[in-house]
């Protein structure tokens, strides 16, 4: 899942993500809440790798390591090909679009 980071502390990073992204069993410990709540969770500074430049409103490909008990989220950094995850995103939007025109197409000519 994608997140952005919010805030930079001697903990770690603070990093916001919309709770949409959470599997389904990580929304059990956030019932009744809504797909578009932003959540926070914290990526230690010990799960970052050596050397890596993070500043405020960057966007990271994070996962979710833990859930406390407290509802506190632990976070940890995937190694992703960030392009090409948004070349994915792109492509299935792009055959969404294709297949609304088709629909509206067919329903004008009718």
């Amino acid at each position: 899942m994608i997140g952005r980071v919010k805030s930079i502390s001697r903990f770690g990073i603070f990093i916001t993500f919309l709770a949409s992204e959470l599997s389904s069993e990580e929304r059990m410990f956030f019932e009744g809440m809504s797909d578009t709540f932003l959540l926070t969770g914290l990526l230690k500074w010990s799960d970052v790798p050596k050397g890596e430049k993070i500043k405020r409103n960057d966007a990271l490909i994070i996962a979710v390591k833990e859930i406390q008990n407290d509802g506190k989220i632990d976070l940890t950094l995937t190694q992703e090909d960030f392009r090409e995850k948004y070349d994915k995103i792109l492509a299935r939007t792009g055959e969404m679009l294709q297949v609304l025109r088709l629909q509206n197409q067919k329903g004008i000519n009718q």
